[in-house]
């Protein structure tokens, strides 16, 4: 088992989430060879190095591979892509990796997590800039997406920040049509009206990168709030 992270680990880690989100970009090394290292917790398994900062990725480049060639990864490549086949793999993430003695080995579902919801206030500001999100509906209007049976999941409300998006759930979901919510309707209606239904509301903060489930009234303030750091990057 993992030994949980210490203090300057999680310290690293959120460092790490902090400036990718606000990047919209990570690093590694251009030479695949050399971008991992054997783990020194579990044995067997191996970590994935990667860097927020260009300029300790390209001393790390050099250290580990000889030259400064790095690949520039776009957060969404990273998160849909590479850390998902990390997990399959069963391998680590090494953030802002510098050969200490304690170094960071993240659980790659884990950070993929704490990527999402760090990118929340971005979303956010995202959609006060479009002026609008989409749902899929029928005649009567929003279109809830059945919970499972087993494990008991409740209905939920999915929100898009694409057209495309809320078309291709559409179809998994037998829905009849797409609907453009103003963002002032969506605060000051749909988003109560799940809140009394009690339905989760999932939004999708990188796209391509899995659904995470917000309160309405936590979404409702982040929409609300006057300003942002700013939307992310994309590829």
């Amino acid at each position: 088992m993992l030994n949980a992270p210490r203090i300057p680990e999680l310290a690293q880690r959120d460092r790490f989430v902090r400036r990718a989100v606000a990047e919209g970009r990570v690093l590694t090394l251009a030479d695949e060879e050399n971008a991992s290292v054997p783990s020194q917790k579990v044995a067997g398994r191996t970590v994935q190095l990667f860097w927020s900062s260009p300029i300790e990725a390209g001393r790390w480049a050099e250290a580990l591979a000889g030259n400064r060639e790095l690949q520039d990864l776009s957060l969404e490549v990273f998160a849909t892509d590479l850390l998902p086949g990390i997990a399959t793999a069963k391998g680590f993430v090494g953030t802002d990796w510098v050969s200490d003695p304690i170094e960071a080995e993240i659980d790659p579902r884990d950070l993929l997590i704490r990527l999402k919801t760090e990118a929340i206030p971005h979303y956010a500001n995202a959609a006060r800039e479009r002026r609008e999100v989409y749902l899929v509906g029928n005649a009567e209007g929003p279109m809830l997406t059945p919970g499972s049976q087993k494990p008991r999941t409740p209905e939920r409300l999915h929100v898009f920040a694409t057209r495309a998006d809320a078309e291709a759930h559409m179809k998994k979901i037998s829905g009849k049509r797409v609907i453009v919510d103003p963002l002032p309707n969506f605060i000051g209606a749909t988003l109560p009206w799940a809140a009394a239904g009690k339905y989760p509301v999932m939004i999708e903060p990188i796209r391509g990168a899995g659904f995470l489930e917000v309160k309405p009234p936590e979404l409702t303030t982040r929409l609300t709030e006057d300003a942002a750091e700013g939307v992310i990057k994309t590829a």
